[in-house]
């Protein structure tokens, strides 16, 4: 009886031994951190606007670059008076920092039942901010229907500026 007490006053020490893990165990604080960018603003300062244009009965496209504020009208289209670029002012980003600017491709210009298409072309698609304002610039191609109906037609896009 003595060997099996031996024994099980051995086997507990092993068990013990096995458990106990104070010894060996090693703790270390360890850090977070986080940096948190100024909010990107963005403002339009004027919306895009082609203008007067007459149609015929022949379709044609009126272009406004987003480089300047000079129209081209093909064949089919007469251009009357002045058109607007777009333009947009995005303040407030970090410096050093890379800002996306974000112009969907396309979207519809409406006038009751009627549309036109209107493709979009911004003047940059990012930025590396300087901390100062960046101001930039959307033109686009209105496809003109031949005959096609007289009357106001607007419509609108999403343009979003954010940390890339």
């Amino acid at each position: 009886m003595l060997n099996k007490s031996k024994i099980a006053i051995a086997g507990a020490i092993a068990a013990a031994a096995l458990v106990s893990t104070g010894a060996s165990a090693a703790t270390q604080t360890a850090t977070a951190e986080v940096d948190i960018l100024a909010a990107v603003q963005l403002a339009q300062n004027d919306g895009l606007d082609f203008g007067v244009v007459a149609s015929s009965a022949a379709a044609g496209t009126v272009t406004l670059p987003n480089t300047s504020n000079t129209r081209t009208c093909s064949a089919g289209v007469t251009c009357v008076g002045t058109a607007l670029r777009g333009r947009f002012t995005v303040s407030g980003a970090t410096s050093g920092y890379v800002v996306g600017v974000t112009v969907p491709a396309s979207t519809t210009l409406t006038s009751g039942a009627n549309s036109i298409a209107l493709t979009l072309a911004p003047s940059i698609t990012s930025f590396t901010s300087t901390g100062a304002a960046e101001v930039f610039f959307v033109g686009g191609s209105l496809a003109i229907g031949a005959n096609q109906a007289a009357g106001t037609y607007t419509g609108t896009y999403n343009v979003s500026a954010d940390y890339q």
